[in-house]
């Protein structure tokens, strides 16, 4: 009996332990770009979050309060056990106008029955121009069972009735559906010079079992008044970008004069310039997201006020980095110097779509590539990466290429293990110029 108890007494105390859910588990959420990775996590009482990645300008902060990673960029990364349930918002403090919040949703019993999930704003501050209309999002997460609503309204803080529409609803999400919803907020044009002014975004009264992130259910909307009267603002000047992420520039300008807003602007090679964000008055500087990796842009920007535009600023252009990964050579795709460096060509002629270029690696010079456009028979370009890592020549790997073309082409050279990435581009019906370029990477060994 005693040794039957004694291989019993281990199962038996297995099975309790698991039923009790005292095996706590750790979750991971990643910081990537102006985005955490994934946005909402469901956990049960006693497990444990690890924020990562936090290092590159970005930090954890709740929206109640109740935990904080420090200051933007201070840790790289952070975690927390979570011991009582609720739904908890949190934001990163530098990004979460571009959307960088996320939300822990703990469960006491582990998850099981019906899931109607919990209604949220994604943030609690916005801005909008006057005359100007902005929507806000309204997120089901942590379950989408059964039909659940949600009331809005909008109205005023320090706002006027004549500055802003004034307005109220529901929201309804049907079973199994977890799509974002919109509220939108409307302002109104006027001649007055009255300052910035705000209102007020509010959800309430949650049907259809869901719950309500009391963290994120009211937000601000600053209304930022373009009336400042007298003359035009100048254009700020003195424009500069610098990548900030895989998919986020820096812009940095000297300020204007008498100016209430900054419009800002971006176009890739080819394109036009549409309009992508927008800064208060005196600022001097923005992040701007949702980029691509690996990608040139151009940006300029503008100033207003209420007696009109400014010109434009300079152009200045900046490189989104990469995420450094393996290189796998394609029928696109080039990889040279033992592998490190990943080289791919996009061409467009006329108006057409872009197109990838089609490589041609050589075998007996690992350093070098070619490329072909439209016809295997016509040798469009020759690209080389080339090791000069020795202080004699400057510690750098350059890249030289020469291209008998003119139509419109962008040259991506990324280093794979560091995720630096040089880009060259030539426009339509420009003959190309070969490049030298001795200081490609400074990223040796």
């Amino acid at each position: 009996m005693r040794q039957r108890l004694t291989r019993i007494l281990p199962v038996i105390f297995w099975f309790l332990l698991v039923a009790s859910g005292a095996q706590a588990a750790t979750f991971t959420v990643a910081a990537v770009g102006s985005s955490f990775e994934p946005p909402t996590v469901n956990i049960n009482v006693g497990d444990t979050v690890i924020w990562t990645g936090l290092a590159n300008g970005h930090n954890v902060d709740a929206n109640d309060d109740s935990f904080r990673s420090g200051n933007v960029g201070a840790v790289q990364s952070f975690s927390r056990t979570f011991d009582s349930a609720g739904s908890f918002g949190y934001r990163c403090e530098a990004h979460f106008l571009f959307g960088m919040v996320g939300t822990v949703i703990v469960s006491d019993d582990g998850g099981g029955g019906e899931e109607p999930g919990t209604l949220q704003l994604t943030g609690t501050a916005f801005n909008v121009f006057e005359g100007e209309s902005t929507n806000l999002q309204v997120l089901r997460v942590g379950g989408d069972d059964g039909a659940v609503s949600v009331s809005w309204s909008v109205t005023a803080l320090t706002a006027q009735a004549a500055d802003f529409t004034a307005a109220s609803g529901t929201l309804s999400w049907a079973d199994g559906d977890d799509d974002p919803k919109i509220v939108t907020v409307a302002t109104t044009e006027d001649a007055a010079a009255e300052g910035n002014e705000t209102v007020r975004v509010t959800l309430s009264n949650p049907a259809g079992g869901a719950a309500l992130d009391d963290a994120a259910r009211i937000a601000t909307v600053t209304i930022q008044d373009d009336d400042a009267g007298g003359a035009a603002p100048s254009a700020p000047t003195n424009l500069q970008v610098h990548p900030h992420s895989t998919t986020e520039v820096m812009l940095a300008w000297t300020d204007s004069s008498g100016e209430t807003g900054y419009r800002i602007e971006r176009k890739t090679l080819g394109g036009a310039f549409v309009e992508v964000a927008t800064a208060p008055g005196n600022s001097t500087s923005a992040i701007v997201g949702g980029l691509a990796e690996a990608t040139r842009y151009t940006f300029r920007i503008r100033a207003q006020n209420g007696s009109g535009v400014s010109g434009y600023s300079n152009e200045a252009s900046a490189v989104t980095p990469a995420t450094p990964a393996v290189c796998v050579e394609s029928s696109t795709t080039l990889c040279l110097n033992n592998n490190r460096f990943q080289v791919e060509v996009d061409w467009r002629a006329g108006t057409s779509p872009s197109s990838p270029a089609t490589a041609i690696p050589l075998e007996f010079a690992p350093e070098s590539g070619l490329f072909y456009f439209s016809n295997p028979g016509n040798i469009e370009m020759l690209v080389k990466v080339l090791n000069a890592c020795v202080p004699a020549l400057g510690d750098k790997y350059w890249v030289f290429y020469a291209a008998t073309t003119n139509v419109e082409f962008s040259l991506t050279v990324i280093d794979t293990q560091t995720g630096a990435v040089q880009v060259y581009e030539n426009p339509a019906n420009n003959p190309a110029q070969p490049v030298q370029d001795t200081n490609a990477f400074a990223t040796c060994p």
